[in-house]
């Protein structure tokens, strides 16, 4: 009889953790290396996470990538959910226009993104989006005056700082949404770190 009751209330509790829903918090605002990023995306909290299994949403690739030219002339940080795809994507590009092997600390305006393709647009400070609406994936550019990347630590292996615009639909430039409370603080081991 005892061995039925606590089945029971096993079987219980793995349909009350099934029901639970995936609400992710904006990690902390942080300078000390902690490998975190998040943002909204429309109001919709974004934080990275691994993706599962080996179609889309994909196999166990890192959700974070930091990567630059070989000069430092310019910088990129591209995270997303790869687990839940209704949460997004965002690339944020930097470009270095102060001579110098590094990026200052310091604000850094957003400008427009003009192309179909991020690839095809380092020339300026520009995030691009990836995110869903109304159940489909639709790509967004920033638009130039409506936000800044804020680098607040360069030093020591660590890179921290926060963001925000507002990005416009390629397909649809009416469709404007909000990029905001975006933050990012990472060391040198955020592109093998993993966000389970």
């Amino acid at each position: 009889m005892f061995a039925l009751a606590t089945l029971s209330l096993a079987c219980g509790r793995s349909s009350e953790n099934q029901q639970d829903t995936y609400n992710p918090q904006l990690p902390p605002i942080t300078q000390t290396g902690a490998n975190t990023f998040g943002c909204k995306i429309n109001g919709v909290v974004m934080v990275p996470r691994n993706s599962i299994g080996y179609v889309p949403p994909g196999s166990n690739h890192y959700p974070i990538t930091v990567a630059g030219g070989t000069n430092n002339e310019y910088m990129y940080i591209q995270a997303s959910d790869r687990r839940e795809t209704n949460r997004g994507a965002v690339f944020i590009y930097l470009q270095n226009f102060s001579g110098n092997n590094y990026f200052s600390t310091g604000e850094y305006q957003i400008f427009d993104g003009i192309s179909p393709s991020f690839l095809n647009d380092n020339y300026n400070n520009y995030i691009y989006v990836s995110a869903y609406k109304n159940g489909i994936s639709n790509n967004y550019k920033s638009m130039a005056g409506t936000g800044k990347i804020i680098l607040t630590r360069n030093d020591n292996a660590i890179l921290s700082g926060t963001f925000y615009c507002k990005v416009k639909n390629v397909n649809d430039p009416s469709d404007i949404i909000d990029i905001s409370e975006g933050r990012f603080d990472f060391n040198s081991l955020i592109n093998t770190t993993n966000f389970p």
